[in-house]
Formats: C-alpha cells, sequence, structure tokens
C-alpha cells in the first residue's frame, strides 16, 4: 500500500469485481450517496468478459463530475479470485480508512459517517455493523444478521463469526498489521483473514444499527459456482490455518477448538446436504475430537429432534420472560 498522504480522513472502497455488469451500478450508486467525504473507490476487475469496464467508466463519467472529494479508479487484473483482488485494491488505495464491498452490495447512506465516528471516538481498529440479506430486488427484504449480539470472545470466534467482510470498517493501521488476504484460499477467505485479524490483538466495536445490505443469488453466481471438492478444500485448508494461528499466538484454548468443531460440523452437514458424503465425511472426522462432549450431545439431538427441543426452548423462555414490563 502506498504510505499515508496528508489526506488522513480519506477512505478507500475496495471493490473487487466479475461479470457484474449488471448489478455494479447499485453497488456504486450507494456509495456515491454516503454522508461521508471523502471517498476514493477502487474498482479491481478481476478479469471479467462482459461489459463491466463499460459500465463503470459510464457511471464515473456521469457521477465523478464537480464533487472533488469523491474518485473513482478502474484497475483490471487477469482472473485470480477475490482475494487477489483485494490485494490489488490495497496496494492502490491511499485511505486512513478501508471498506471492502462486494460488488453487489448496498450501503446505508450512514455507514462510513457512522463507522468512522465510532473509531475515532473509541480509538479502536475496526467497527463491525449489522446487515440485512435480500434477494432479486431490495424491496424482496430477507433476515437480520446481528452482529451485535453474537459472542465477540476470541473463543467464539469460528462458531459465531461476529461480522461480515463488508460489515466492517477497517482502518489502514490494523490492515498493514494483518498482511494480505489469503490468495491460496478459494472459499472462506473472508473467515481467516478477519480470524487473523482479532487473533492478533485487533480491538472492535460493534453497532447495533443495519447499516449493509448484502445480495442473496437464486443463481450459483457467487463461490457456489466454484466445484464442490475445491470448495471443500479450500474451508478445510482455512480451519487448519486458522489453528495453526490460535497455536502459535498461544490463544488455541478448548473452548476455541470446541467452536471450530462447530464450524467443522457446520460444513459437514452442508457438504452432506450437497450430496458428497466423501467431503462431508472429512469436516466431521475434524470437528470429532475437538468437540465437547455435551456439544455433541446438543448437536445430535437437535438433527434427530428438532421440533421437540424447538418446543421445549420456546416455553422455557416464555416461563422466563413472560414478566410484564
Amino acid at each position: 500500500m502506498k504510505e499515508m498522504t496528508a489526506k488522513d480522513s480519506l477512505v478507500s472502497v475496495i471493490v473487487p469485481t466479475y461479470n457484474r455488469a449488471h448489478l455494479i451500478v447499485f453497488t456504486l450508486d450507494s456509495v456515491f450517496r454516503q454522508t461521508y467525504r471523502p471517498i476514493e473507490v477502487l474498482i479491481v476487475d478481476d478479469g471479467s468478459h462482459d461489459k463491466t469496464e463499460e459500465v463503470v467508466r459510464d457511471w464515473a463519467a456521469q457521477q465523478c463530475v464537480g464533487d472533488e472529494r469523491f474518485s473513482l479508479q478502474y484497475v483490471r487484473q487477469n482472473n485470480a479470485g477475490p482475494s487477489a483482488a483485494r490485494n490489488t485494491g490495497l496496494r492502490e488505495c491511499s485511505g486512513e480508512f478501508i471498506q471492502f464491498l462486494d460488488s453487489d452490495d448496498i450501503v446505508h447512506p450512514e455507514k462510513l459517517a457512522k463507522q468512522v465516528t465510532a473509531i475515532r471516538r473509541n480509538s479502536v481498529d475496526f467497527c463491525v455493523c449489522n446487515c440485512r440479506t435480500f434477494g432479486s430486488s431490495q424491496s424482496a427484504a430477507g433476515s437480520v444478521r446481528d452482529f451485535y449480539s453474537r459472542s465477540h470472545h476470541l473463543d467464539d470466534f469460528p462458531s459465531q463469526y461476529p461480522m461480515h467482510t463488508a460489515a466492517v470498517l477497517l482502518s489502514r493501521r490494523v490492515v498493514e498489521r494483518n498482511g494480505p488476504w489469503p490468495e491460496y484460499l478459494s472459499a472462506g477467505e473472508d473467515f481467516e483473514y478477519n480470524f487473523r485479524m482479532v487473533a492478533r490483538g485487533a480491538k472492535g466495536i460493534w453497532l447495533n444499527e443495519e447499516l449493509l445490505q448484502v445480495r442473496t443469488h437464486d443463481s450459483p453466481e457467487r463461490i457456489q459456482a466454484r466445484p464442490l471438492a475445491t470448495r471443500c478444500r479450500s474451508m478445510y485448508l482455512g480451519l487448519a490455518t486458522m489453528e495453526i494461528e490460535a497455536v502459535a499466538r498461544g490463544i488455541c484454548s478448548k473452548r476455541f477448538l470446541n467452536s471450530l468443531g462447530i464450524r467443522a460440523y457446520q460444513y459437514y452437514r452442508h457438504t452432506r446436504a450437497e450430496g458428497s458424503l466423501a467431503e462431508a465425511g472429512v469436516f466431521f472426522r475434524y470437528a470429532r475430537p475437538r468437540l465437547f462432549w455435551r456439544t455433541k450431545a446438543n448437536l445430535w439431538l437437535r438433527q434427530v429432534l428438532p421440533t421437540p427441543i424447538a418446543r421445549v426452548c420456546a416455553a422455557a423462555k416464555g416461563l422466563v420472560g413472560g414478566r410484564k414490563r
């Protein structure tokens, strides 16, 4: 990355993209509508073969006029994956703060302003907001990802994962300490990158506000487009890399291993549902020795008795929290 310039308040928004000519304008519009300035946008085209470049340049020609505090740079590279694209963006950016976005995300107009303020006011390295998923249109709202209410303890990070790449605003200092994105991972690279950040001592703050919308796709447009075996190898390598990082940092507690086991068990369920028993078995064997016996029992009960347990939990919650306010 470039050395810090005089623009210490600059936010660099790094957007890797691949064949998103039909969607990237919505992301750019949401960034342009930010109440915060100054902003530089770096579009890193990971070898698109549609009209992404034409769309981006036309948008910039219309919007980046008369606003000296908003700039856009278009960078093209050979197809190498999202991690390589983000690393390219990091080498080109100049901001004091870094915002990674996917090229189909929509950000709330106040996202950058609120998160920059939170980082400065609390003297932390990063800030996380909640987000909401949506489908083919923003009116088709999906579920809320409430990162604020999840456990933020390092031991629970693998199972809870209290962040999303685009929900985080990062200070430049923590990005420089954290090093590059893992280009050897083709899936789950954000999981490894963000864990590495907190494992190395980064301090953050969580806002109980929805400031991001994450698009979901019915078609296999994202990670699901990669072969299952490739994804599984990457996810397994990501788990192993995080465990090695935890051992090296002296933070590999039994509770952390249990949390890793829960994440591996989730991968097992997903890959088994996709019909690959061989890949699922790899995750099951990884999870089994790391899980507490009570966690194993709980996961088994949830699998074979989901409805009764849900009813019991709901009844218990009603008994405990049934008092009138």
